[in-house]
């Protein structure tokens, strides 16, 4: 019994049918196919197999597949947050360096003077305009006019600290800001607002003076740069420098290490160090003040 099922079904399989196309009108003939349900069945299968292969490749490869509702829209987010944090950053970095650059502008045309927040250790005492003033006793007053006569007699006393550069800078125990020689003097008739000093690539450069670091830079022709801002609107500026050790707000003394010496920027022809003085906006020999 098994036997003949199994013949009847090899029969049904193999079983050959004739498709032909004939004219309605003439009963002519125009085409014909012999097929069996095998042919039939590997024929469905091919073709539903190619389009189900094709549809995938169209929605895998294709931007197709950003239409279909679901599909690739957490690449879409993931795209998006991380463009949106970064274009946040870029906006807080421009900001802080729009803010850096106009510090060191007004620092430079003397509008302001940075250290004086530093040498004020309390706040000034406000008192209000109807209240009278207290009067001084006699100790204040004679303590006052002692002061006055050591002010007027000292040859330390800077009266006219004010009006006389020299005057201010002369006070001061400049120290030189690396061991080398000095190859370029200062000269502003080219807008050379400083001296070069040739010295040995990563050579300690040192602050010349107490101060805060206002400002640390790359810029394409000067290259790594520090500026840091001393006493009585002076600031010291450090060009070419191969490594900065030191940034913005950091409190350094005098003979700190605040970088080395490199060969950075288009500007700079060999290991050296561009060291400038500005006062007030208006830039200074540094010989009139160092010893080289």
């Amino acid at each position: 019994m098994p036997d003949r099922v199994k013949t009847n079904l090899n029969k049904t399989i193999k079983s050959k049918f004739r498709f032909v196309v004939l004219n309605d009108a003439t009963f002519e003939e125009k085409f014909s196919l012999v097929l069996s349900r095998t042919n039939v069945w590997v024929f469905l299968s091919t073709v539903a197999f190619v389009l189900i292969v094709l549809t995938a490749s169209a929605i895998i490869y294709t931007p197709l597949k950003y239409y279909i509702p679901g599909f690739g829209d957490y690449n879409y987010r993931s795209q998006i947050i991380a463009l949106s944090l970064r274009t946040d950053s870029l906006e807080s970095l421009l900001l802080a360096k729009n803010l850096k650059i106009g510090s060191v502008e007004n620092i430079l045309n003397g509008n302001i003077d940075s250290m004086s927040n530093i040498d004020k250790a309390t706040k000034p005492i406000t008192t209000d305009k109807n209240t009278a003033p207290e009067v001084a006793s006699e100790q204040e007053l004679q303590l006052r006019k002692e002061v006055e006569d050591i002010e007027r007699f000292s040859i330390n006393y800077r009266k006219d600290s004010k009006n006389d550069v020299r005057t201010i800078l002369n006070e001061y125990n400049f120290l030189s800001p690396v061991a080398g020689i000095p190859t370029d003097d200062f000269n502003s008739n080219t807008e050379h607002f400083g001296i070069d000093i040739a010295a040995k690539t990563d050579e300690p450069v040192k602050a010349t003076l107490d101060g805060v670091v206002i400002a640390t830079t790359f810029d394409v022709e000067t290259g790594y740069s520090i500026f840091v801002q001393h006493k009585d609107n002076l600031i010291s500026v450090y060009k070419h420098n191969n490594k900065l050790f030191k940034s913005n707000g950091n409190f350094v003394k005098c003979g700190d290490v605040i970088a080395a010496v490199g060969n950075s920027g288009t500007l700079s022809t060999g290991p050296h160090l561009h060291f400038e003085i500005w006062h007030q906006g208006k830039p200074l020999n540094p010989k009139d003040f160092i010893v080289f």
